[in-house]
């Protein structure tokens, strides 16, 4: 299949291989999902078998990432019929009651739902979603505390716990989120480039510092990572600017001039000749080599 592929127009089967390979694959493509239900499998949904049910539960997802309320209505309708008492039943009515901005009893059923089952970190999660669109910044913190409590080594949480605090201008906070994140995965530069970002907007020749490695650290684990370049430039320099011990100035400097004849390289390399931006940004970095130099 690609991209060019005419949903509408696929046989049965065609259509639920594709829709059990986004399932198995945790694909949404949400749209392409509704089309398939709409045009293909609805006409004969009993054909499916068993797997009618998940197909009906990616459907009613895929509806209510489309803004198609109504279709996500029918899904839930049939599988609560099928399972009175399934949770799974009820977290997609909770969704559909976010999807038309019933939050409070939205809320409520996710209450229910963490009280029924405590370890089943999806609850929270879509607790939490809600909280963020009431725009309850202080108590999706809270419930996104409350979760870390129980699944500690979740790095999208720390993230998003991060960007919350940051949010509230709480850097140090922030910043403690990103190391958690670091230890969980050391090997994701983003975190450690991030981390260098947060480190140089605190300031202070302590923070500097931290940066500076935070950047190198970053760059080791992908080389080809621009920003951290940058940062380590920027960092090397504020150091240069701002230490009074003479070798510290000087090691700082060479690396700051090593950082931009690294980055003037890889802007040379794939930038079109005769580009004005990226000629201006060469002159940039060539002017700025001499600013440091002299230091």
């Amino acid at each position: 299949m690609t991209a060019e592929t005419d949903w509408t127009q696929i046989s049965f089967e065609e259509g639920r291989q594709t829709l059990k390979k986004w399932r198995e694959c945790g694909v949404r493509r949400s749209e392409e999902v509704v089309e398939i239900w709409e045009h293909v499998i609805s006409r004969s949904p009993t054909s499916l078998g068993d797997e009618q049910w998940a197909v009906l539960e990616q459907v009613c997802i895929a509806a209510l990432d489309s803004a198609r309320v109504d279709l996500a209505q029918e899904c839930i309708d049939q599988l609560h019929i099928q399972f009175p008492k399934s949770n799974r039943v009820l977290k997609l009515k909770a969704m559909q009651l976010e999807a038309t901005e019933h939050y409070q009893k939205a809320l409520e059923i996710y209450d229910r739902l963490v009280e029924d089952d405590p370890n089943n970190n999806s609850y929270r999660k879509r607790k939490v979603a809600v909280l963020l669109a009431q725009g309850k910044r202080l108590d999706a913190i809270k419930a996104i505390n409350d979760y870390l409590k129980i699944f500690l080594n979740d790095p999208e949480a720390w993230l998003q716990l991060h960007e919350l605090f940051l949010q509230e201008n709480d850097i140090a906070k922030a910043v403690h989120c990103l190391e958690e994140c670091c230890l969980i995965q050391p090997l994701n530069s983003m975190y450690f480039r991030r981390l260098g970002d947060l480190r140089y907007t605190q300031g202070g020749a302590e923070n500097i510092d931290y940066a500076r490695r935070y950047y190198e650290r970053a760059l080791k684990i992908n080389p080809t990572d621009l920003r951290s370049q940058y940062g380590i430039l920027l960092s090397n320099n504020q150091i240069a600017s701002t230490t009074k011990n003479a070798a510290e100035k000087k090691k700082a400097g060479l690396a700051a001039v090593e950082a931009i004849d690294e980055l003037v390289n890889r802007y040379q390399k794939v930038s079109p000749q005769n580009n004005p931006e990226s000629d201006g940004i060469l002159n940039c970095l060539e002017a700025m080599k001499v600013t440091v130099g002299s230091k």
